[in-house]
């Protein structure tokens, strides 16, 4: 029997057998899917996230990768987000406490990242700012990781890192350092601006490492 949230209008899953076997999976074990469930329901970008990408399963005694499954699942019912959605409730159902906490984690992360002010940001905000529209939350997380380990408190980067969520902070903590240079953007931050131009430059003629 389908779980209601797999249902469509006449009662038909957009989802294969395997996807829904693997809901099912989470549901009965959440705790051996802790750390994907906390990063679907925290990270700003699920569907992005390493973790999504590399989740498998076994099926049929096969193992299955779920970004797979969700491909040959029925396009027209966006199963991507029929499965997020799911996920979520899934570890609302089973981790709220754990949710609440990470979400002070991370709200502890910004607010100290953002304390630091513009003089000791600044090394660490081209980077994020370079990187194409939408941003690759991957690449995000990879650059907040570096700045992370080398501006944070010791403290506070173990927790993060120890974290079953760590890519979802480290993909929030990237996208406030690109939201930072963007807020510097604007006309009176005529230097800054420059700057971003010159480094756009060198970047479109190769002068810089690939992101």
């Amino acid at each position: 029997m389908l779980h209601g949230s797999f249902a469509g209008p006449l009662g038909a899953s957009p989802l294969t057998p395997a996807v829904q076997d693997f809901l099912n999976q989470v549901r009965k074990r959440p705790q051996d899917f802790k750390k994907l469930l906390l990063t679907v329901t925290l990270h700003p970008d699920p569907v992005g996230s390493a973790i999504w990408g590399r989740q498998s399963f076994t099926f049929d005694k096969q193992t299955r990768y779920l970004i797979d499954e969700i491909l040959m699942s029925e396009q027209s019912g966006q199963p991507e987000v029929v499965v997020r959605d799911e996920l979520r409730r899934i570890a609302l159902a089973n981790f709220k406490q754990e949710i609440e906490a990470e979400w002070h984690l991370n709200n502890e992360m910004i607010n100290t990242a953002r304390g630091l002010g513009y003089a000791l940001l600044s090394p660490f905000i081209m980077d994020p700012l370079l990187l194409p529209e939408p941003p690759d939350p991957r690449k995000l997380c990879k650059l907040a990781r570096e700045f992370a380990q080398k501006m944070l408190p010791q403290d506070l980067v173990r927790r993060i890192m120890n974290s079953d969520a760590s890519e979802a902070h480290l993909t929030w903590l990237g996208k406030f350092l690109r939201g930072y240079a963007q807020g510097l953007l604007r006309p009176g931050e005529k230097h800054f601006r420059k700057l971003v131009e010159i480094a756009r430059r060198w970047q479109r003629e190769g002068k810089l490492p690939p992101l």
